[in-house]
């Protein structure tokens, strides 16, 4: 295998953004500039191309860093940013993040950096972002989209997951249910803090104490849908209700769900953050928050391409995008008398027998 900028980056004890900022034409310390020509020149280093030539000659390549595009939220995302790009002549690198192994994001970016692009877009979870910096000591721009941490100074465009996942809440509430669980996203990421925020706040604000047995973790995954919902159902009090974080982590709790013969919405009122076809193929159709996705795709690009342009008069720039509650058939509203059975909370009518959506939606 040949000499890479990782090899050069070792022998001078400097960072590859750094490394590849000279390479660029950038400029660097004179004493790091010759470190690294001697380091060049003994290791016989021959760098790409197309990183070797000044920023000002364009590569016409974004750099897409985002996780698994199997799934319909992902998917949705890259096809929409790679439209975006190529109507406006250029090439999208998709590198899927996995968000498991540790510092991938990180790797990434620096085969990014050394192999030539002109900005990038990421999506990625926790606190240490790092590589925001390697990108920019390269002057590469770049966008964080939908986990945008408070703390990081750049770009970013996301969704208001606390005030979607507030309204399905509410919703829920409204309906008359008290006894409402929710299984949430894995603590490092921001959206899943933040629609977890929006549970707890909406809690708080109608006074309903918020029960721990009802607070299931999960990973936006299937599998911890699946789990969660199981082990809800084993309570001694089951839940009359039930918030799936994310796409994923719903289709676990409706496989759970006809496996377990629980009957929707009449033993169990399921809402979802996310609407895509299992919405309304499932029977009964599920009331879920639906983001918006190619606005987000939209933002995203021409940010990105302003950036590219050098227009940086209002950086850093955050876009929050409001998403929109879908009403179908899968919330039970209650009235307030006892059943024949003595249970409390009357099953009475859905959100279609309430009129709150068109019929055929």
């Amino acid at each position: 295998m040949g000499v890479t900028i990782k090899d050069v980056a070792r022998e001078t004890n400097l960072a590859i953004s750094t490394i590849s900022k000279y390479l660029n034409g950038g400029k660097v310390r004179k004493k790091n500039q010759k470190v690294i020509e001697d380091a060049i020149r003994k290791l016989n280093y021959t760098p790409n191309g197309m990183a070797r030539g000044l920023r000002s000659s364009r590569t016409y390549r974004v750099g897409l860093i985002m996780g698994n595009n199997t799934n319909a939220h992902s998917s949705t995302l890259l096809k929409e940013i790679e439209n975006r790009m190529r109507e406006r002549g250029y090439f999208l690198i998709f590198l899927n993040n996995d968000y498991c192994v540790p510092r991938q994001t990180e790797e990434y970016v620096d085969f990014l950096v050394e192999n030539g692009v002109d900005g990038m877009i990421i999506t990625t979870i926790g606190k240490d972002l790092d590589y925001i910096r390697r990108a920019r000591e390269a002057d590469i721009p770049v966008v964080i989209m939908e986990e945008c941490h408070t703390a990081v100074d750049t770009d970013c465009v996301q969704v208001d997951c606390t005030g979607g996942a507030y309204e399905v809440i509410e919703h829920l509430i409204k309906a008359g249910h008290r006894r409402i669980a929710a299984i949430n996203g894995m603590d490092e990421s921001q959206t899943a803090i933040e629609r977890k925020k929006g549970y707890l706040r909406v809690m708080e604000d109608y006074g309903i104490p918020v029960n721990e047995d009802y607070m299931i973790q999960g990973d936006y995954k299937s599998e911890s849908g699946y789990l969660g919902m199981k082990e809800l159902w084993q309570r001694k009090e089951r839940p009359t209700a039930v918030f799936a974080a994310n796409y994923n982590t719903c289709i676990g709790v409706m496989e759970a769900v006809y496996e377990l013969g629980i009957k929707v919405p009449e033993e169990l009122s399921i809402v979802c953050f996310d609407d895509f076809e299992l919405s309304v193929m499932v029977r009964p159709k599920l009331t879920a928050v639906c983001q918006p996705l190619t606005e987000m795709a939209d933002a995203a690009c021409e940010l990105l391409i302003r950036r590219m342009n050098g227009d940086y008069d209002d950086y850093p720039r955050r876009i929050r995008l409001k998403p929109e509650c879908i009403y179908r058939d899968s919330v039970l509203h209650m009235c307030g008398s006892p059943s024949k059975n003595g249970n409390k909370e009357c099953r009475k009518k859905t959100d279609r027998d309430c009129g709150m959506i068109e019929k055929g939606k």
